[in-house]
């Protein structure tokens, strides 16, 4: 065996090694507590449900038809209360949303947002705030949504009452000694949410943001053909097909990516060109839904929100069988291919899709070196 190949297969192995640490890199961080946080929140509104385990909530079997979406959420995701935000209720809006930032990436992904006039809304993991104080500034004051997204991104299910208002109080703090303003919506890692996370939630002033359109980047972001699998699915979306997320049949949407992967980032410029020949504007989920408050704890928010949710960049509707723009790089197969997961807790079993695609990597890695 030559040096250099010996050289390349090791590096192949480091790659697979980094996938496999990846879906682990959260279990490391540590969520602050602080009594009073406690003391602050009324439980008398939530309801007395059993903490859920992790992995009790898959059943092979799941019909996934409502009776069942609660016990089985793992599998089917739970079901939706009327309060829930999965899309926007006026068609051809659409909302920009990114996840488990801020990262390296995000100030790339701000660039783009400022070049194409677009406001987002970015739920934020309290344990990367204070590394990227600085980003998050700058995308509050650009007139983007700050959500909440918990501290160490858990499943809120398997956690007590107390451990899910630290995990939100945590974050609340880190947020608000940044940009000075608390966030009033938040996404549950995951998407997983029962009554009693939702009722918690509700008792601490959020509303529950979900999504009805998931190219699932984080599952893909690896992939050769990343591009053409994340913009497959917003193809789809705009072109009538079910998602499989829309639990409230809005006729908007709401996206979910991350700018945690510099793939699915780089996609954005291409995705906002489609969606503005197609006729849409975009706003940041509050202002969609309505909401000229996303924030609490500022006199400037009604004023910073308003401004957020003027329409921007509205072409004029096109008919939906007109060709993308020659950028949009999109084969049949993809868009066939990319069907979407049943609800939001659908990530959790595509993440561990995503573990698996990388413990068999490692192991074929191992193989061929040794």
């Amino acid at each position: 065996m030559t040096f250099s190949l010996f050289l390349s297969r090791i590096s192949i192995l480091a790659l697979a090694l980094s996938l496999v640490q990846a879906q682990d890199s959260y279990d490391d961080i540590k969520t602050p507590q602080n009594a009073k946080w406690l003391e602050s929140v009324d439980l008398s509104t939530v309801p007395k449900m059993p903490v859920r385990k992790v992995g009790s909530g898959i059943c092979p079997d799941a019909a996934c038809d409502g009776a069942d979406n609660d016990r089985c959420f793992e599998s089917c995701g739970n079901n939706p209360n009327p309060e829930d935000i999965y899309g926007c209720p006026q068609d051809h809006q659409w909302a920009l949303t990114f996840d488990d930032g801020p990262s390296k990436y995000t100030s790339e992904l701000l660039d783009i947002l400022d070049k194409e006039d677009v406001k987002a809304t970015f739920c934020v993991m309290g344990s990367h705030v204070d590394q990227y104080a600085d980003v998050l500034k700058r995308a509050y004051d650009s007139g983007h949504q700050i959500a909440s997204h918990t501290f160490s991104h858990p499943h809120l299910m398997s956690l007590t009452n107390e451990e899910i208002i630290y995990e939100v109080k945590a974050t609340e703090e880190a947020i608000e000694k940044v940009i000075g303003v608390k966030p009033r919506y938040i996404r549950p890692p995951f998407g997983e949410a029962d009554d009693r996370v939702k009722g918690l939630l509700k008792s601490m002033g959020y509303k529950v943001l979900l999504w009805n359109v998931d190219p699932t980047d984080y599952d893909v972001y690896m992939l050769q053909d990343v591009s053409s699998l994340i913009q497959g699915t917003f193809r789809m979306a705009v072109s009538g097909n079910d998602t499989g997320l829309n639990l409230n049949e809005d006729p908007g949407f709401i996206s979910l990516q991350h700018d945690l992967y510099k793939q699915s980032v780089d996609q954005v410029p291409k995705v906002i060109s489609f969606l503005k020949k197609k006729g849409y504007s975009f706003l940041t989920a509050a202002a969609c839904n309505n909401d000229m408050s996303p924030h609490s704890g500022s006199e400037d928010d009604l004023t910073s929100s308003s401004e957020a949710s003027k329409d921007t960049n509205i072409a004029p509707p096109k008919v939906l069988g007109e060709e993308a723009p020659a950028d949009f790089s999109v084969s049949d197969a993809s868009v066939a291919d990319n069907k979407s997961p049943v609800s939001g807790s659908s990530t959790a079993v595509a993440s561990n899709a995503s573990y698996v695609m990388s413990l068999a990597i490692l192991v074929l890695s191992v193989t061929i070196l040794f």
